[in-house]
């Protein structure tokens, strides 16, 4: 075995023993989670994704792309769910580590710098959420391999069979357009590596142009055929997701400097940077071109809010990990032609020191930052599940609308899946008002519109809705604590007509 492969295959294993700590030492999961553990233990149960849930919003048809559940739901037959949902998105993520470098080698053919690369990538910020089991998580290691078998098209395995890459391509753009409607990013970015290669009047093999319209065509089909009830009830508003618009800006926020240099960690941003410009205005390197296609489609999408911007951070992050081989390069040549020179070799060891410092250490306080519901807080919710009626409807923040339908199995007032909810918009102004208001009548008034018998007050909405200790309405002539520690859950005992009367 060569000495790089076993570099590689140390750091592969080293990323995923970090990884796997650290989300074994957190029991609970980031709030998005917990829709997908829903899913798949659907899939488990009944065998088909469940695309009319009778929780959410009290009731609603849903849909999404259904392959990240049952992808881990194969897994789920052999281990139980949490355990796959600790281990899957931790190894999906972890692969980065060889696909980036395989891509930085087949790009740069710089064997130290396709390491460095692959480094990097296996401990950025942004993708060192070890607890998130997330379509995020099999979306963006799927992407690249993609992009690794595409970069690979003109290969052939023998003479006269067909490249060896192009069937690994379409299974894996098969999977991906059944992954996420963000696949739609990898379109773009082939439409804008086509114009940069035109523009340099770069020739573009034909079996690439076939490839790519046949993705475009395959994946506006795919999103057809699982998302044409939406489009057509939704119109236009399909594309941002049916967001209300009083969050839109706080779901889609605006591209931030400061975040994307703490989230993707500051050597590898300023470096693709400078490898950005060199190989746009000198280098010209065609295969560079498609890469950096891809950073300005993100970026694109991100500007007109299409994709939030972590999603897209998270996704140009690993290219600018990819990119960092060719910033290495460049700076081995610069020390060989300088007086540098007889410093070069303390160069690597400066370099993996300062990616230790700007890389590792902070993906280690991300993980250890992730939004997600305390042991405490998920204790309310079971305590929900065995002592209220199966009928009840529940009101909780909006990013624990979900762990009101996994752990209590009761319907809530509204959670953070907006498609195909006609009145999601009002439905968040209320959940507003339910945690802002000082007034008694609106609070009861807004609970009669919705049925709303159970409310629950984590440390985490008071600290969203800067509430002290209590909701101020709840007096106790209205509402029973009906559970107490951290968290407080109120059981409403009066209607809006008998307020009234006295």
């Amino acid at each position: 075995m060569e000495r790089n492969t076993k570099i590689l295959i140390a750091l592969f294993a080293g990323v995923v023993f970090i990884r796997l700590v650290l989300a074994f030492s957190m029991p609970t999961f980031t709030y998005e989670s917990y829709f997908h553990l829903r899913q798949v233990d659907h899939i488990l149960d009944e065998g088909l994704p469940q695309y009319y849930d009778g929780f959410s919003y009290g009731g609603r048809e849903m849909r999404f792309l259904p392959f990240f559940h049952y992808f881990m739901a194969f897994f789920g037959l052999f281990l139980p769910l949490e355990i796959v949902a600790k281990i899957m998105p931790n190894l999906l993520i972890s692969s980065l580590v060889i696909t980036s470098y395989l891509i930085s080698r087949k790009i740069f053919h710089h064997e130290t710098g396709a390491l460095l690369a692959a480094f990097i990538a296996g401990f950025l910020p942004i993708l060192f959420h070890t607890n998130s089991f997330i379509v995020t998580t099999l979306f963006v290691p799927l992407t690249f391999l993609v992009i690794y078998a595409f970069l690979n098209l003109q290969e052939r395995a023998e003479k006269d069979h067909p490249p060896k890459y192009l069937y690994f391509y379409m299974v894996s753009f098969l999977f991906l357009s059944l992954t996420s409607p963000l696949a739609a990013l990898l379109l773009i970015g082939f439409g804008i590596y086509i114009l940069l290669s035109l523009l340099e009047a770069k020739k573009i093999n034909r079996a690439e142009i076939e490839i790519m319209l046949f993705s475009l065509f395959f994946f506006l089909w795919v999103q057809f055929l699982f998302f044409k009830e939406s489009l057509l009830e939704e119109g236009w508003s399909f594309l941002w997701q049916n967001v209300p618009s009083s969050i839109i800006a706080q779901y889609f926020p605006k591209f931030s400097l400061t975040e994307a240099l703490v989230l993707v960690s500051i050597i590898p941003f300023l470096a693709g940077a400078v490898v950005v410009y060199r190989s746009l205005f000198q280098i010209r390197n065609q295969k560079a071109f498609l890469l950096i296609s891809l950073v300005i489609a993100a970026t694109f999408l991100t500007w007109l809010r299409l994709i939030r911007f972590k999603q897209s951070l998270a996704f140009f992050s690993v290219i600018l990990a990819i990119l960092f081989s060719s910033f290495y390069q460049d700076l081995e040549k610069y020390f060989h032609k300088t007086k540098l020179a007889q410093y070069q070799k303390y160069l690597l060891p400066a370099i993996l020191g300062l990616l230790l410092i700007s890389t590792v250490l902070p993906a280690i306080n991300a993980a250890l930052l992730q939004e997600r519901p305390s042991e405490e807080e998920i204790a309310a919710f079971r305590w929900l599940w065995e002592n209220s009626p199966a009928d009840t409807t529940i009101v909780a923040t909006l990013e624990e609308g979900h762990l009101i339908t996994y752990y209590t199995q009761r319907k809530n007032l509204i959670d953070d899946h907006f498609m195909l909810v006609n009145d999601a918009e009002k439905r968040f102004l209320d959940l507003t008002s339910l945690f802002t208001t000082h007034f008694q009548t609106q609070a009861l008034e807004i609970a009669e519109k919705y049925g709303l018998e159970y409310f629950i007050l984590t440390p985490s909405a008071k600290e969203k809705y800067n509430l002290k200790e209590e909701l101020p309405y709840a007096t106790k002539r209205c509402f029973e604590v009906a559970y107490q520690n951290e968290t407080i859950i109120y059981r409403r005992l009066c209607r809006l007509e008998e307020t009234e009367l006295k």
